[in-house]
């Protein structure tokens, strides 16, 4: 019929900017280092502050490091328990800590 034009649904804008925000959450967190699944599901649930957080949360590849004296792999300076060894790690005093270098800033997994 003339006239009756097709209106939005409003169920319809909503879903479509949950799902836009959920890409965009996911896709920032995977370039931080986190969880695209996680950061999707966030952005999703809180669309438009989910990427918004994502956006500032910190960086993994920020984070201080600290030797593992069972392995000697590097290791995150808040980790209780070496992933490799099974080592378990007191909390690291400050000359124990290798500050993160911006220079040798690695990419995270696309």
């Amino acid at each position: 019929m003339p006239g009756t034009g097709e209106t939005l649904n409003l169920g319809d804008v909503y879903v479509a900017v949950c799902l836009i925000s959920a890409i965009t959450g996911g896709f920032i967190g995977q370039r931080k280092g986190s969880s695209f699944f996680v950061w999707f599901v966030i952005s999703g649930i809180i669309p438009l502050l989910g990427p918004l957080v994502a956006a500032v949360y910190r960086r993994e590849t920020e984070e201080a490091l600290r030797i593992c004296p069972g392995c000697g792999a590097a290791v995150r300076h808040y980790d209780a328990l070496c992933m490799r060894c099974g080592t378990e790690l007191e909390y690291p005093s400050d000359e124990e800590l290798i500050e993160p270098d911006p220079s040798l800033r690695v990419r995270a997994r696309l």
